[in-house]
């Protein structure tokens, strides 16, 4: 005789655990927002809003999420919708085959991973606002939530996106998990550069539907971006020959075709693959355009090549290496490819609940392996020969890899900086604006440093000579911000750098040193209460040392 038992359920663990089953900060928040694109929205606002605190220094302070925010113009819920988008596990009849969601867990588990509290307001058009609320800390056994009208400033926050009376949705997260979250400043790069390739065809109306959205982020617009950048390829002389491809523009490595996931052929895919440009051979040209800014308009660099696996119309997977079949390889750098997939393939290619991991299938694979194995082959044959005619001609320079990426931090530390002027109050705020002019105005970018920055993100300049024998010196561009000077004339130089510029790491660590210094130095004095003016004259002071010291201690070790 069977004795069947109710067990027990911990609805605060189980929304613990939740959270933690593989979502980044940005992953979350575009899984959400995913959601506001099955709704049929055409337009969705995403805020994500700092608040200072103070640390244990007295004099400075850190920024944190105080609350995120994402609001659409969609179908909006009825209470009925309200009470199936918070259920566990909701039924797979509340998703369309267009939808990315798939385990009705999404929303749930991806809100946890960001915070404690998780707010929706929703509305059918000229219906009731209504708000529910799950709050994680009120949560023990039962898993129960409140529902209620909204209130005033809810129903406000959703009139700004969707308009007085119109259907649409609301999403709050609060009570933020801080310890688990890297910097504000980060989250919002991520989110900005990610969202533009996830939605890509959304942003610019490609979808099945044909229906074009907007995605404003803290005020500004995301911009649609294509990997492959296929509207680029010329319709003449398309495909890639590797054996006289000129580095200059994107070409096809294999055109659009279809595989099959199933033996039987009844589920398809898509696959196409592009070659990007080669950027040193790029900025050889009489076109303006610098290495760094052809990686940067290409998203060229070791985190962005292999494939990217569209489901739905939606990126689910970035650079993905397909089991192995792209490997970490430089002469890759060009190589884009991408998947199309459809929902039905789901359970084949064993797609994870967040809809971001795909493990091929034994039949896709054997179709993939050999078309892949001879495109990796195409593309390394096309990026070698693109260098050896470069280097023919000239030599590259070895600080630019390092450049590019120490612009993308002093772009990260520019954002960081724009967060706290907006969250601080108006006298701090101005204090430190203060502070900054006066430090910026002593060390002013020339003409050509400016141009420099701006054309090669050049973050770390080597100029003729310093005053005073320094060996470093920050300065600063009104627009492009701060960047460190570097004296040829020291001995440093002269006895070490210029000796061994063709040791690559040997360069990037000491263009990193120079910048950070540079950043440390141009942090304490405006972001403490330090005498700004005596502050000033004892780095001026500490640098002349420095390079003094160093010069002597080169003489002895020379004498030695």
């Amino acid at each position: 005789m069977s004795d069947i038992q109710e067990g027990s359920i911990n609805a605060a663990r189980l929304f613990e655990a939740l959270g933690k089953i593989g979502y980044s900060p940005t992953s979350a928040v575009l899984d959400i927002l995913d959601n506001s694109i099955s709704a049929e929205a055409t337009k969705v606002h995403i805020t994500i809003k700092p608040i200072e605190v103070k640390t244990t220094n007295p004099s400075a302070t850190r920024l944190q999420i105080d609350k995120i925010t994402i609001a659409d113009n969609g179908q909006g819920m009825s209470t009925q919708g309200l009470h199936n988008a918070l259920s566990i596990g909701s039924s797979s009849e509340n998703y369309t085959s267009d939808t990315l969601s798939k385990f009705g867990m999404g929303l749930k588990s991806a809100s946890s991973s960001l915070g404690k509290r998780l707010t929706i307001v929703s509305r059918l058009k000229n219906e009731p606002t209504m708000a529910a609320t799950v709050d994680q800390d009120l949560l023990k056994d039962k898993y129960e939530y409140t529902l209620i009208q909204a209130r005033t400033e809810q129903v406000q926050q959703l009139d700004e996106v969707a308009g007085t009376g119109n259907s649409g949705t609301l999403i709050i997260i609060d009570k933020i998990r801080q310890n688990s979250l890297p910097k504000v400043e980060k989250i919002l790069e991520e989110i900005e550069r990610k969202a533009g390739v996830i939605f890509h065809y959304y942003l610019e109306g490609l979808d099945p539907a044909q229906r074009k959205i907007s995605i404003i982020l803290n005020g500004e617009a995301i911009k649609p971006f294509d990997p492959l950048f296929v509207t680029e390829i010329s319709a003449k002389e398309s495909k890639l020959d590797e054996r006289t491809w000129d580095g200059l523009s994107v070409k096809w490595v294999q055109e659009k075709q279809h595989f099959n996931l199933t033996q039987d052929g009844s589920i398809t895919a898509l696959i196409e693959i592009t070659q990007l440009p080669h950027p040193p051979t790029v900025s050889q040209q009489d076109n303006g355009i610098s290495q760094n800014q052809c990686r940067e308009h290409y998203n060229i660099g070791a985190a962005h090549y292999g494939f990217y696996i569209y489901r739905n119309g939606r990126l689910i997977s970035w650079a993905d290496s397909l089991d192995g079949h792209i490997s970490r390889d430089q002469d890759l750098y060009s190589f884009r490819g991408r998947i199309f997939l459809k929902s039905d393939s789901d359970e084949i290619l064993n797609i994870d609940v967040t809809k971001s991991q795909i493990r091929l299938s034994e039949v896709a694979n054997a179709q993939l392996a050999p078309l892949i194995s001879e495109a990796k082959k195409k593309s390394k044959l096309a990026w070698q020969y693109a260098g050896t005619e470069l280097s023919k001609i000239t030599t590259l320079d070895p600080h630019s890899t390092v450049n590019v990426e120490l612009d993308k931090v002093a772009s990260l530390q520019n954002r960081k900086q724009k967060l706290s002027d907006e969250a601080s109050s108006d006298t701090d705020r101005k204090k430190n604006k203060s502070r900054r002019t006066a430090l910026e105005k002593n060390t002013t970018a020339s003409e050509d440093e400016a141009k420099h920055l701006k054309n090669d993100r050049a973050r770390v300049q080597y100029v003729k000579e310093l005053d005073y024998g320094q060996l470093w010196e920050r300065a600063h561009d009104p627009k492009d911000g701060l960047f460190v000077r570097v004296n040829k004339s020291h001995q440093l130089y002269r006895e070490i750098i210029s000796q061994h510029s063709d040791n690559q790491e040997m360069i990037r660590v000491l263009d990193i040193l120079f910048y950070a210094m540079a950043r440390g130095e141009y942090t304490t004095l405006y972001a403490t209460d330090f005498d700004a003016i005596k502050a000033e004259k004892i780095m001026n002071e500490y640098r002349e040392q420095v390079g003094m010291e160093l010069s002597d201690i080169l003489r002895q070790i020379r004498k030695l």
